[in-house]
């Protein structure tokens, strides 16, 4: 099967009719994350899958959603046209429509199929089409997607189908099952010629004794072995139970480790980053108007307003002098008016003039003033002058500056004066703070950084190993010390087992051959060689069995290590070895030339390993069914390194088979395309992105568009 041609239609990005027409070799789909590309490998998928007829709303194209008119309709539908034996089309779609209040239908879900017969085309339902042109078994082997889910054999059944496809094992299925309730032909025939054989040594009389005793013990070493048999079987499955859970493990084992350091380095950097945040205060309004750091730049106004203060000063002392001057006169005046003289500046004080009174002596002419005299009458006079001079006035004198404001205004210019010196010193200290936190900032920011970086990480480790969860990594790397220890009980068991088990064997033909000689010679001999010719012929048919899986899966092996070689030049690659671990299950590794585990392959050589395998498989399936079929990759590069995945990339365009990937490759760091690797390139190659401009946080603006680029 060979696909030409591809049209997807509203299938969430991929808006309106996207056709794409493909060649027969390698193509290829270079997209950045989040282009589209994953979106047409789950087209594919959706085609693919013939068991549900899933009418999902959120496969609908929200850019189309957003534009529909109410009551209107349209349909999401993928087609694919395709080469077998002529050309064939598929087709599944539904209808979409809008009701009110934006409420989204589906409805008519097709999957139809047409074939043309010359100038008819003939309709057929679409799942029967892809069944009988691409058989469900043989689409396990078409579509992967990231590189984990390479390993073809991580399927529980692969082994069994491969081996009875490619194997013609089938054909042993009627005459030997190996299954104890459901006996083929030739184990049934077995079975009851030795009950024959047995029943007519019974009852041969002449020999009742031995045959008894012989019985017996055939009995008793059957029991034994079938108990062995069963105990071997459980821990055979438990081996190939921790073998699987261990290769799982061994594959993930690489992605494990990486998540541990990359949770250990995000927890310490987040604690960094919380510590740092702490000391970051950016409460500025509150400090500012504490610390009065808002006047710091008002240094002028200050001045300006000190200067008024003092020549409000000024005046204000002007007009005080003025004021006693004016009311000096008017004293004066007053004084004249009436009568009275003023006192002398050198008149004694109260106390003094009271003595001179008392000791009747003038202290200030140094004469005698006898009470009565003249003298002595004046310094009366005098003394009571003064003491009415000192008595309140009923007249209310009403002050020059009846309030304090000019004071006021003097004390804050004072108070300004001395911190000014502090509020300017302020600028700096809220200078410091925020460099301060500037700094912190961009320290947190780094640390915010790393945050990013290892989450990024964290994502893509996680998308590249999308079977296991986050938890079940963890709990894998957690676990690998107990399953060790279990698969290695396990495995001595079997030892122990089976080497019991070839005794039983031998103790058991020791009997048999013994019971069958006995037979010889009386008339239960016939019915011996009939039991021993059967027994033979089924022995055979499991030989041939064991030898046709044994020789299918060599070929498997020459074939992969075939490819192996192509896609590793210049490295080490070793050899593919496909170990049989038990009837169901089988493990891919790699050995060296000397037969050396190599238990840890980086993922680039794994890739490669998986993909030969994958090769193989398909050049089997060519030769085996005549039935070619596409192979499928979504990201399966993302561990090469750039020189490796071009290297890869010209390698498969050179084998005869067609091959679709969808990769991030052949774009620069700014994500444009790097002509100079495409040049290199021989193969179609197809660009998908985001048609421009769109809206980061609108998902009805995004629209994938795909343009040929080669």
């Amino acid at each position: 099967m060979i696909i030409k041609e591809i049209t997807i239609e509203n299938f969430r990005s991929y808006y309106g009719i996207n056709t794409i027409k493909f060649n027969d070799g390698l193509v290829i789909f270079i997209g950045d994350n989040g282009d589209g590309k994953t979106t047409f490998f789950e087209a594919l998928e959706w085609l693919f899958d013939t068991t549900s007829q899933k009418l999902d709303k959120q496969l609908i194209s929200e850019k189309k959603i957003s534009e529909l008119p109410e009551f209107e309709s349209d349909v999401l539908r993928v087609t694919m046209t395709f080469d077998h034996d002529g050309e064939k089309i598929l087709e599944k779609s539904f209808q979409f429509s809008k009701e009110s209040n934006n409420e989204i239908k589906v409805s008519d879900f097709q999957f139809k199929g047409f074939e043309n017969n010359g100038s008819e085309r003939i309709p057929i339902q679409g799942g029967r089409l892809l069944d009988r042109c691409f058989e469900a078994a043989i689409r396990k082997y078409c579509l992967f997607k990231g590189e984990e889910n390479l390993n073809v054999f991580n399927n529980p059944d692969a082994l069994q189908y491969l081996i009875d496809t490619f194997s013609n094992i089938s054909q042993f299925a009627p005459y030997c099952s190996e299954d104890e309730h459901n006996l083929g032909f030739t184990e049934y025939a077995e079975t009851l010629s030795n009950k024959a054989f047995e029943k007519a040594m019974k009852s041969d009389s002449q020999n009742s004794h031995q045959e008894k005793e012989l019985s017996a013990k055939l009995n008793d070493v059957r029991k034994e072995l079938s108990d062995i048999r069963k105990r071997l079987r459980s821990n055979r499955e438990n081996s190939a139970n921790y073998s699987s859970k261990l290769s799982e493990l061994e594959n993930s084992k690489e992605a494990s480790s990486l998540l541990k350091d990359i949770n250990d380095r995000l927890k310490a950097f987040k604690d960094k980053k919380y510590q740092n945040d702490r000391h970051i205060n950016e409460d500025y309004s509150i400090k500012l108007l504490d610390d009065m750091w808002i006047l710091c730049d008002f240094s002028s106004t200050f001045n300006e307003f000190q200067e008024k203060v003092s020549i409000f000063s000024k005046e204000k002392r002007r007009l005080e002098r003025e004021e006693d001057k004016i009311k000096g006169k008017k004293e004066l005046a007053k004084e004249i008016a009436e009568g009275i003289i003023p006192l002398s500046p050198n008149v004694p004080d109260k106390i003094s003039m009271q003595e001179m009174i008392k000791d009747q002596f003038c202290k200030v002419c140094g004469r005698e003033a006898e009470e009565g005299s003249d003298a002595h009458n004046f310094m009366i006079h005098k003394l009571q002058e003064l003491l009415d001079s000192q008595q309140p006035k009923n007249e209310i004198e009403k002050p020059l500056f009846s309030n304090n404001f000019l004071k006021e205004l003097e004390q804050k210019s004072n108070h300004l004066e001395y911190d000014q010196s502090d509020i300017n010193n302020l600028l700096n200290t809220i200078k410091d703070y925020i460099e301060f936190n500037e700094a912190r900032k961009l320290e947190s920011s780094k640390f915010q950084e790393s945050i990013n970086k290892d989450e990024d990480n964290k994502r893509k480790l996680l998308a590249q190993n999308d079977r296991l969860t986050e938890e079940q990594l963890q709990n894998s790397y957690q676990n690998i010390n107990n399953w060790w220890n279990n698969k290695s009980d396990a495995d001595n068991q079997i030892t122990i087992l089976e080497n019991e088990l070839s005794r039983k064997e031998k103790e058991l033909e020791e009997y048999q051959e013994r019971y069958n000689n006995l037979a010889k010679g009386s008339f239960a001999d016939t019915y011996r060689k009939i039991h021993s010719a059967l027994n033979k012929i089924k022995n055979a048919f499991i030989n041939a069995k064991d030898k046709n899986t044994q020789d299918f899966l060599n070929l498997l092996e020459e074939r992969a290590n075939k490819y192996l070689e192509k896609l590793n030049i210049d490295g080490f690659f070793g050899i593919i070895r496909i170990i049989e671990i038990d009837k169901k299950n089988t493990k891919i590794t790699l050995v060296d030339k000397n037969g050396t585990f190599i238990s840890s392959p980086n993922q680039a050589l794994k890739t490669t390993m998986y993909m030969s395998v994958l090769f193989a498989v398909s050049d089997l399936t060519a030769i085996k069914r005549e039935n070619d079929y596409p192979l499928i990759f979504d990201a399966p590069t993302s561990s090469f390194s750039p020189q490796k995945e071009s290297d890869f990339f010209k390698i498969i365009s050179n084998i005869n088979k067609q091959c679709i990937i969808f990769t991030k490759s052949f774009l620069t760091e700014d994500g444009k395309l790097d002509n100079l690797k495409i040049e290199s390139q021989n193969c179609q190659i197809y660009r998908i992105e985001k048609l421009r401009p769109f809206d980061n946080l609108d998902l009805s603006t995004i629209q994938t568009k795909i343009t040929p680029i080669k």
